[in-house]
């Protein structure tokens, strides 16, 4: 037995068909499974009120024995459940097992292949004929077949509006709810809301007017009511514009609180909606009551009873309510006994009136009732009792099932093709039976695995639709070439039932084994075996499906063991889960990964990262570029799906990838950390190297981006960068004289920056402080890139060799930054880009203010007028004045205090410093000389003269006060004053001029 397809893939769907209406009654019997029902009477007021020791269990046979007892006057039993929790299909075994005879009547309203309309048309004619023709008056007015689905749509909104007209506020309500009430109708009936928001394809109205007139199919079968949502009600924009004003009127009164009044208002449209439905139908409610009250009178006439099976209650939406009010009327000497059962969603019974409810018979979860047996939850038995019946009728075929279906006898079961099969003693030997009815390609257990895999409510309940949906029909149509081809169970078998979950480190061990076969042997021990460990699975099943052995595996299982638990993920043989491993699994299968478990796993890998790197031979040094503000940092690490943002700060960006082996090597460190870094544990050994083997990818991924922001180009090298910008520093600070040697420019480089700068524009002195801001971090990288390394640190010395050449380059370009970082955004490279275009505008804007003070320093005082020349006439009339005995207000020692001053200034440098820059065409090319002199020089001469001046007038009001002015005395210091005036005056017409130019208190 090899590879075998014993059904017929392109017919399994015609057999496993989800839907039980659409299903012919043989199939049903094939496949029917008589499980436990959960059923209990009303409790209290209420379906809230119920409690778990009210349900009590029993057969499909017991409860429709209970439900048809002779002693009850009436009987409602009421089907609850989600989709596709097995309501319909418990109302059609009922169908089977109730005749339409001498007793009873019995009336069936289908989920889909209906209409309302035609459920009440069949309801009328179930009538005497002479009872008929008042109903059908009244039913006829809808103009069956005359109007078209769009009119059909006209009139429900016309209904609708008209029907919230009547409408009146809740007791409860506020002027809120009066003011909706007035406006929403004008809100429906407007023009072009109706266009824009009710009358298009897909929308409630169009569902609401298919559910009354139009035949439904499996694609529309109503599994709820059809009501408003928030989206049929999503007002604004251009809504404001184009609708009338009555219909504004309502827009802006939802839109004065829209989440509020949103919610009202589609509370009050949906309570309308029944009546609007009926009005649309043309038959009331009323009428719907007063045809039922007439069809029991009928039947009681004729000594029958009435039954009536609903398939679905939201079929019945529009005369739902008015119907359920008809059949909870008990049976009397003028009506019929009446029998019915309703499958219908909890929702909505649990919203039901009070009567209604204390009028149930019996109520039904299916919810809880599926794949359950003698009151057990969820069991593997119940599973593979519920998969056989639909794999041996797959392998029937429809044609086989309908031959026997024919003559077969109530409760007999279908014909098990296995006994004709030459495979059915492996077969059932290796994969199990149940009934005669063999599980391939299934087992119990991989039944129970796939079942909890795809259905989440397992094993607390158990969904049938989704096991026939996603299990059973995929594996038998869709995957039936993999079994043929012998690639069955395949790793996309997997991937669509949710993926591997093996550990991470079992599925890293499989990998390691034999990378080609891993795939098939982790979807084999995921569906078959599911205990979370490498086990070799039995030579037989492996036979069948091609599947290698594996070495060293565990021993075999069983893979059909009757008593076999359910095994959900994660679950099968007990084995500890620690919650980090339990972490990193979640994330290796496509989950977010938890921020605590990704701090552990930064603070274990940054340094296991940067102890890694061989740093002498990447010519970095590791304090530089490893921590602090290096570019390989902590939080350079991120994680493929972490549940935080990756920081964008750090210069090295390393992600790191979610699989098999990464998650091995992160479990592993983690618990090698608990016991000071052993890798003594169950599998540590393979955790250790698939630990080294990620370590190494991941340290030589940061080896590659460090040496991507460093790695020179023809054009660009971070540390020649970062030095020819450190001289440039220099230069603008005065370290370096004109005629220097590359050595003593990197000398200078080093030796610091003094903190204020000859420079007096404003645009140099802005670059010198971005350089000096910057300078600790320039110098980092020249010494950890051009320097002399050791152990991965920087050296004493640099490398003359990576030293020597940047700065001879910048010479050699006279002081122009020629290197192109082209497009790197390193810090380096964005200074230089920077400095490099504002350079040589700054230094011509400083050469410009420096060249023009010079003119007008030579304009007042003749090209060789010295800074002593000024001090000695300003130290001679101090001391004729103090001499002559002349008062100076105070004065004096100000004068002092600013000659001091001003002796302390490089006052000829600049001079000297500027006439060097007039004889230069480019100024840039003579960047030390702007670093001569200080800018104290005007500053000090600004002082002076402000100080002189109040000097001088105090000694010449004095004179003219005291009359010594004929004396000979006085004449000499009149004449010297004099002379010291015109002087001093012209140096502060000077000074002043330039304070009139860019900061001219700069000027050096």
């Amino acid at each position: 037995m090899r590879n075998v397809l014993c059904w017929t893939p392109s017919e399994v769907r015609q057999v496993i068909n989800p839907f039980a209406e659409h299903i012919s009654d043989g199939v049903f019997r094939a496949v029917h499974s008589d499980w436990e029902l959960r059923v209990t009477g009303p409790v209290g007021k209420s379906f809230q009120e119920i409690g778990d020791a009210a349900w009590s269990n029993l057969s499909p046979a017991e409860f429709l024995a209970d439900f048809l007892r002779e002693d009850r006057p009436h009987a409602l039993a009421v089907i609850l459940g989600e989709t596709g929790s097995g309501k319909s299909h418990l109302v059609h075994w009922m169908r089977l097992h109730l005749r339409d005879d001498d007793q009873r009547m019995l009336l069936v309203v289908r989920k889909s292949g209906t209409s309302l309309r035609a459920i009440v048309r069949d309801l009328i004619g179930r009538l005497p004929v002479d009872q008929q023709q008042s109903f059908l008056d009244t039913f006829n007015a809808a103009g069956d077949g005359l109007m078209s689905r769009d009119a059909r749509k006209h009139e429900l909104l016309n209904h609708l509006a008209q029907a919230i007209r009547e409408d009146q506020p809740r007791r409860e309500a506020d002027e809120l709810e009066a003011e909706l009430l007035d406006s929403l109708p004008h809100l429906i009936q407007d023009p072009y809301m109706r266009q824009a928001h009710f009358l298009g394809d897909g929308g409630v109205i169009g569902e609401i007017v298919d559910h009354i007139f139009a035949e439904s199919n499996a694609k529309d079968r109503p599994e709820r009511r059809r009501d408003f949502a928030v989206n049929d009600l999503a007002l604004g924009g251009l809504d404001f514009v184009h609708a009338t004003k009555l219909a504004k009127d309502a827009l802006e009164l939802i839109d004065l609180d829209p989440a509020t009044n949103t919610s009202l208002a589609i509370e009050i449209i949906n309570r309308n909606l029944d009546r609007a439905v009926a009005r649309t139908l043309s038959f009331s409610g009323d009428r719907i009551e007063e045809l039922m009250m007439r069809l029991r009178a009928h039947l009681k006439a004729q000594g029958k009873e009435l039954v009536l099976l609903v398939e679905e209650f939201a079929r019945l939406q529009g005369i739902d309510r008015a119907l359920l009010q008809a059949i909870t009327a008990q049976g009397d000497d003028r009506q019929c006994r009446m029998r019915t059962a309703i499958a219908v969603t909890t929702g909505f019974f649990a919203s039901v009136a009070e009567t209604a409810y204390m009028r149930t018979t019996h109520i039904v979860d299916m919810d809880q009732s599926a794949g359950r047996s003698e009151g057990q939850g969820v069991t593997p038995r119940a599973l593979s009792e519920f998969a056989a019946r639909y794999l041996n009728a797959a392998r029937l075929g429809r044609e086989r099932i309908g031959n026997w279906s024919e003559g077969a006898a109530p409760g007999e079961a279908a014909p098990s093709v296995c006994p004709n099969c030459p495979h059915v003693s492996t077969c059932h030997a290796t994969f199990g039976e149940v009934d005669g009815y063999g599980l391939y390609p299934f087992t119990e257990r991989a039944l129970t695995n796939l079942a909890s895999r795809v259905d989440r409510s397992m094993p607390a309940s158990f969904n049938p639709r989704i096991l026939q949906n996603d299990l059973l029909v995929e594996v038998l149509d869709n995957f039936a070439p993999d079994i043929e081809a012998g690639a069955y169970p395949s790793p996309r078998l997997l991937e669509k039932v949710g993926g591997a979950k093996l550990p991470v480190s079992v599925e890293s061990a499989l990998q390691a084994k034999d990378a080609q076969a891993a795939p098939r042997w982790i979807a084999a021990l995921e569906i078959y075996d599911g205990t979370g460990r490498i086990v070799e699975l039995p030579r037989r099943f492996r036979e069948v499906f091609s599947i290698p052995p594996i070495p060293d595996a565990l021993a075999p299982t069983t893979p059909s063991t009757p008593s076999a638990p359910v095994i959900t993920p994660g679950q099968g043989q007990p084995r500890t889960v620690n919650p980090d491993d339990e972490a990193i699994e979640s994330w290796i299968r496509g989950g977010l990964l938890n921020e605590r478990v990704a701090v552990r796993l930064r603070d274990l890998l940054f340094p296991a990262i940067a102890d890694a790197i061989d740093w002498d031979m990447l010519g970095m040094a590791r304090a530089d570029f490893a921590g602090g503000a290096g570019a390989f940092k902590r939080t350079s690490i991120s994680f493929v799906r972490q549940s935080t943002r990756a920081s964008s700060r750090a210069g090295v960006q390393m992600e790191i990838a979610a699989d098999a082996k990464t998650g091995t090597a992160l479990q592993g460190l983690l618990r090698a950390a608990q016991d000071q870094f052993r890798w003594h544990f169950e599998g540590g050994d393979r955790a250790l190297a698939a630990f080294l083997d990620c370590l190494d990818g991941w340290s030589a991924e940061v080896v590659r981006q460090l040496r991507h922001l460093v790695a020179p180009t023809p054009r660009w090298n971070q540390a020649a960068g970062a030095l020819q910008l450190l001289c440039v520093a220099a230069a603008i600070g005065g370290k370096i004289k004109a005629d220097a040697t590359a050595a003593d420019i990197i000398d200078a480089v080093f030796d610091g920056l003094p903190s204020d700068p000859a420079a007096s524009t404003r645009d140099l002195r802005n670059l010198f402080a971005k350089l000096s801001r910057e300078r600790e971090h320039l110098v980092g990288v020249v010494r950890a890139q051009a320097s002399s390394l050791k152990g991965g640190r920087a050296g004493a010395m640099l490398d003359p060799l990576r030293a020597l050449s940047p700065v001879r380059a910048l010479r050699a370009s006279k002081w122009h930054l020629d290197l192109d970082p082209g497009d790197n955004v390193d810090k380096v490279a964005t200074l230089y880009r920077e400095v490099a275009m504002n350079l040589s505008a700054a230094v011509v804007a400083e050469r410009d203010v420096r060249l023009t003070w010079l003119a007008d320093m030579e304009a007042a005082f003749g090209s060789s007028t010295p800074r002593a020349a000024i001090i000695a006439a300003l130290d001679d009339a101090r001391q004729q004045t103090f001499d002559a005995g002349i008062s100076t207000e105070n004065t004096r020692r100000a004068l002092v205090e600013a000659l001091d001053r001003f002796k302390t200034t490089q006052y000829d440098d600049a001079i000297a410093a500027a006439r060097q820059l007039a004889r230069l065409e480019d100024p840039v090319a003579a960047l030390p000389q702007f670093g001569r002199g200080r800018a104290n020089a005007v500053e000090a001469g600004t002082a002076l003269r402000q100080v002189a001046t109040q000097f001088l007038d105090a000694v010449e009001r004095n004179l003219e006060q005291d009359g010594v002015g004929q004396s000979a005395g006085a004449a000499d210091v009149a004449r010297s004053l004099e002379s010291l005036e015109k002087d001093l005056g012209a140096i502060v017409e000077d000074l002043t001029a330039l304070t009139m130019q860019g900061e001219p208190s700069r000027v050096a």
